[in-house]
């Protein structure tokens, strides 16, 4: 095979994404901290099947439309960091694509500015993930020629996997878990159902898959109206038009774009966010004798984000209903569900921010794998303000919403947020599902992990003991309240001699108990 075609690119997204699939359960296991956040493997399925089904709404096989499809369609998929940046290896791809058919040659410039724009999109990059992957494919690329797509997806896939194989020699906390990275398997599974494809295995069926995948919280995603104006101008000609270069703009700007040349008449029709751009361009070659200009967002029924009602909005992250119930009480708009194993989306977080009818609007992720994705919607209104506050931990938003005033400027919102935050403690107790090693200690499975925000500060298998030793060394003594959520696997027994510890220990805290309904971790804590 010496080129890939617009048609033939579907099939390969899609096996690669079939792989994928397969291998989620494998993936979401390489866990590298001894908790069961295991959830790498969901998120970049997610991703995946979001550029699946706008590759399915796009009828043409032109090489642009689908490539275009697949970009959207993963960014509107893409959960936790590892799917934000698989999404933008992925337009690190499109980007760089021909617009008629790639060859190999092209393909390697391509894997190259992948490695451009993955790597832009991350703050701080970490080497041993997937972004290694795909810098280690540029680097030994630049001296290599390939003839056909076999010989460069057999060299891609074998170099993938040596990478992944020495991610635990790049990071050392993959090396304390005996684990590869994640992110990097799950790139190299993509990679793999490439090849497959390009080898003839060109069967997919995702239905079954899809089925019992993550895909109820892909809410109406591609039902968003992402190209706002419906744009018809009908034009009289006074010289030649280059009708492929007319086209190509007009998808590079928006999308059903359906153009018609009569005598020296010509009828165009695009949904676009730029007709200004469609009418300064065909005034170059003629005299425009009709424009009509509708805006399907005010006249679709179910899009609302237009409709700004009041000043000041929040959007908060919750991992269980009692938390959400609490967050509400405090005076959060809108609740996105999701926490460990289940990031919210792109689609889900820019949902909710519509849905607070607010010009401004705070976001908080609550979850260190969320924040890059929140940073992602911040960027992606231009009728309202997204002020995202970068929280890890659920805890730190419930201290902030306790200062809450909606009638506050947003600075002083602001302000009053983060001073809240910096003076809160969030302590997260779970245990360990496998013998692992953290750092110099060894930890055994079943032991309790208690966690003062990222960092672990004390482990055993007596409860109150870990916790004693936790408040020790975080002043609890100087600190006034100790808020506890209980999770859904939390013991009252346990909870019975925690409250027996703080009342002889700890006598100047006030205990506050809520039931918070969190998995995962039986107890959530928040030192005030």
């Amino acid at each position: 095979m010496k080129k890939i075609t617009g048609r033939f690119l579907k099939i390969i997204i899609k096996k690669a994404t079939e792989n994928l699939l397969k291998h989620r359960d494998e993936i979401n296991a390489l866990n590298v901290f001894p908790v069961p956040d295991g959830d790498t493997g969901s998120n970049m399925c997610s991703t995946m099947l979001e550029a699946c089904k706008y590759i399915d709404n796009v009828k043409s096989d032109d090489l642009n439309e689908v490539w275009k499809a697949i970009k959207e369609g993963a960014l509107m998929g893409a959960r936790g960091n590892s799917g934000v940046i698989l999404s933008q290896i992925l337009r690190g791809l499109a980007d760089a694509s021909p617009k008629e058919f790639i060859a190999p040659a092209d393909f390697v410039k391509m894997i190259s500015n992948s490695r451009k724009v993955a790597y832009s999109a991350v703050m701080r990059p970490v080497e041993g993930t997937m972004l290694t992957v795909v810098r280690v494919l540029d680097e030994q690329l630049k001296n290599k020629n390939f003839e056909t797509f076999e010989e460069l997806f057999d060299w891609i896939v074998e170099t993938a996997r040596d990478t992944v194989n020495r991610t635990p020699h790049m990071l050392q906390k993959l090396r304390e878990a005996g684990v590869v990275d994640a992110g990097a398997k799950g790139l190299y599974y993509i990679f793999e159902g490439m090849r497959d494809a390009i080898k003839g295995n060109i069967q997919v069926n995702l239905e079954k898959v899809e089925q019992a995948s993550v895909e109820e919280l892909q809410r109406m995603a591609f039902e968003e109206i992402t190209n706002r104006y419906c744009t018809e101008v009908a034009v009289r000609r006074n010289q030649v038009v280059e009708k492929i270069e007319l086209e190509a703009f007009l998808n590079e700007i928006g999308d059903s774009v359906v153009l018609v040349e009569q005598d020296d008449l010509i009828k165009l029709h695009v949904h676009t966010n730029h007709p200004g751009q469609v009418l300064e361009k065909v005034i170059e070659f003629g005299e425009i004798v009709k424009v009509k200009i509708d805006n399907m967002k005010l006249q679709h029924e179910h899009v609302i984000s237009s409709q700004i009602a009041k000043e000041i909005g929040v959007v908060a992250v919750s991992p269980g209903k009692g938390i959400s119930d609490i967050l509400k009480s405090l005076g959060v708009d809108v609740i996105v569900p999701g926490g460990q194993t289940m990031n919210p989306s792109f689609a889900d977080l820019k949902a909710a921010v519509e849905r607070t009818h607010a010009r401004n609007v705070f976001l908080f992720p609550n979850n260190a794998n969320v924040l890059l994705t929140a940073k992602q919607i911040a960027e992606a209104f231009d009728d309202r303000r997204v002020i995202v506050i970068p929280t890890s931990f659920v805890q730190e938003c419930v201290a902030a919403m306790v200062e809450y005033d909606p009638d506050a400027e947003p600075e002083d919102l602001l302000k009053r947020f983060e001073e809240a935050i910096s003076q809160c403690v969030p302590i997260s107790v779970t245990r360990a599902v496998r013998d692992s090693r953290y750092g110099n200690r060894r930890i055994r499975k079943g032991e309790y992990l208690l966690f003062v925000r990222k960092e672990l500060v004390s482990h055993g298998f007596s409860l109150v003991r870990v916790l004693k030793e936790a408040l020790e060394k975080e002043n609890a003594h100087e600190k006034e309240i100790l808020t506890i959520f209980l999770g859904d696997n939390h013991r009252k027994p346990e909870l019975e001699k925690i409250q027996k510890l703080i009342g002889e220990e700890f006598p100047n805290l006030d205990l506050e108990i809520y039931d918070g309904k969190q998995p995962h971790y039986p107890y959530l804590m928040l030192l005030q």
